[in-house]
């Protein structure tokens, strides 16, 4: 039976955090061990050797090896939660529960991908990036999820979706750093597995992605984070497991805390706006001088967030002309 130990010696049963490097500024991920029913995997490392060195050498600590190992269950589709993946289904087939929206960056769907990247060409294009940079950003996009290999997901798991084998874990919806993002929670003693909803140490990057049917409205994922933030607000939690860093035993404060930062941000942009009639492009360039050019792909998805939560309370507002947006308070 696997046993979270914290610093506050609180101990959290029937859970294993095994931490992977991932070779990236943010560090080392957590996957996760749960002894349910049936042994489940939460996530998966980066496909790099080193983790999944590490990973086998976890296991084998714990009297355990990969074909224990009966059911895996994805938190959400980036790199560092899904990557080996493939290497671990190839040596014991076991049945993958996911959001319906890892399917296409599982299944490596190349059609997903093409049209993802001109949802990208037009989005810069009406953030006020000039044309031709707005090309060379959205081909520098990197859909690969460091798979090998197309995979397909045995069953969707969405919000109340029952997970055979956990009987005692709900799913919780907590779309905002990645469209397929999902929470596991155990309210027998309010334990909450995020993946990358809370960390502790950073701030969980609010990425935009394009939508997996083209023909759809673009996602709000700030407003959506915000949203499920406050959602978790209304469960009761005792620990919080992230996908990186140390178990959060605040849980409800960090969330708050985190809202007052989103909110003195926004305020900023709101700022900028009054009296002027700006350009996402333009307001970027003034919220981060001198350090915008070498972070354009991941600062003009922080700053959309930061509108589209404005626009959606009122306190800005935006015109279309010439197929670019303004923006003004």
């Amino acid at each position: 039976m696997g046993v979270v130990i914290l610093r506050t010696s609180q101990k959290i049963t029937g859970v294993d955090l095994i931490e992977l490097p991932t070779e990236w500024p943010v560090g080392p991920v957590n996957v996760f061990l749960i002894y349910g029913e049936k042994l489940t995997l939460v996530d998966c490392g980066r496909n790099i050797d080193s983790a999944w060195r590490q990973f086998n050498l976890a296991l084998k600590d714990r009297g355990l090896t990969i074909m224990d190992i009966e059911q895996i269950v994805l938190t959400h589709h980036h790199d560092d939660h899904v990557g080996f993946l493939d290497r671990l289904v190839y040596l014991n087939p076991v049945p993958i529960y996911a959001h319906k929206n890892c399917r296409p960056y599982l299944t490596k769907d190349e059609g997903h991908f093409a049209g993802g990247t001109q949802f990208f060409i037009n989005f810069y294009k009406e953030f006020g990036i000039p044309e031709e940079v707005s090309n060379e950003l959205a081909n520098l996009k990197d859909w690969n999820q460091g798979l090998e290999n197309k995979l397909y997901i045995t069953e969707e798991i969405d919000e109340g979706t029952a997970i055979p084998g956990l009987p005692d874990w709900q799913v919780i919806q907590t779309k905002g750093h990645a469209q397929s993002h999902i929470a596991l929670y155990r309210s027998s003693d309010q334990v909450l597995i995020c993946g990358d909803h809370i960390i502790k140490h950073t701030p969980a990057g609010v990425f935009l992605e394009a939508p997996i049917h083209p023909e759809t409205e673009r996602s709000k994922p700030l407003n959506q984070y915000v949203d499920n933030l406050k959602k978790c607000l209304e469960y009761p939690i005792t620990i919080t497991l992230s996908g990186h860093g140390e178990p959060i035993v605040n849980t409800h404060e960090f969330i708050k805390e985190t809202l007052k930062k989103i909110e003195k941000r926004a305020q900023r942009v709101k700022g900028k706006l009054e009296n002027a009639r700006k350009t996402g492009y333009e307001l970027l360039q003034e919220l981060y001088p001198g350090r915008y050019e070498d972070a354009l792909i991941l600062l003009a998805s922080d700053t959309i967030g930061l509108l589209d939560y404005l626009l959606e309370r009122g306190d800005i507002f935006s015109e279309k002309e010439d197929g670019v947006f303004y923006y003004f308070a």
